[in-house]
């Protein structure tokens, strides 16, 4: 289990993709949106986020997002 829990907020989210890059970068160290924890996909204006099964939780996406689509909490273990 992660360090946070992370929540989203699609009617926040632009689509910039900058937590699926930073996510990548992180974990794979290349910039490659389809090597992220994170998925974002767009249709249109509407923008849903989803996490992968190995996402740990550790919040890099979170640090990342511009727009306060996504927003973490410290888990209460960890408080």
């Amino acid at each position: 289990m992660g360090k946070y829990e992370i929540q989203t907020s699609k009617a926040k989210c632009t689509g910039c993709l900058r937590c699926q890059l930073a996510c990548s970068e992180l974990y794979t160290k290349v910039f490659n949106p389809s090597q992220a924890r994170i998925r974002v996909v767009t249709s249109g204006a509407d923008c849903s986020i989803r996490f992968e099964e190995d996402c740990n939780d550790c919040g890099i996406c979170v640090d990342h997002c511009f727009f306060d689509a996504l927003t973490k909490t410290k888990r209460e273990s960890d408080k």
